[in-house]
């Protein structure tokens, strides 16, 4: 036993193109799981255990420059990165709400109707008073 020399175990070495495959088959919507960023060229792929030769689909995931920084730096918990990845899968970029869309016409529309009713209600205080 003393004649034993322990060698520490090397983790795998780095395999981006298999990271890349096993992104593909797995998360077929590409995009930041954390801005929705869908510029291919502008996105990274993130090893969540901080071990680049684990290709494992649920160790991946996509993220820009920028929150993969901040993801290295811990300002994101790994289990909010897997809850925004599967839910970027399932919506696919499709957001749940409705948009207000000809909200800034129906808003002209009220601040037009407050004035008028402001002029009214200015007009019946000053016949009012001089009566």
């Amino acid at each position: 036993m003393a004649d034993e020399i322990m060698v520490p175990t090397q983790p795998p070495p780095r395999n981006s193109g298999e990271a890349r495959r096993v992104m593909r088959e797995h998360y077929p919507f590409v995009c930041c799981v954390i801005c929705g960023l869908e510029i291919k060229t502008c996105l990274t792929i993130a090893h969540l255990d901080h071990n680049s030769g684990n290709n494992e689909p649920g160790n991946l995931a996509y993220l820009c420059w920028t929150h993969h920084w901040m993801f290295d730096a811990d300002f994101y918990p790994i289990e909010a990165i897997e809850l925004m990845r599967e839910r970027w899968q399932v919506t696919k970029g499709v957001p749940r709400r409705v948009p207000m869309i000809g909200a800034g016409m129906r808003a002209a529309q009220t601040r037009k109707k407050s004035l008028a009713a402001r002029k009214a209600w200015e007009t019946r205080r000053g016949n009012a008073t001089v009566s």
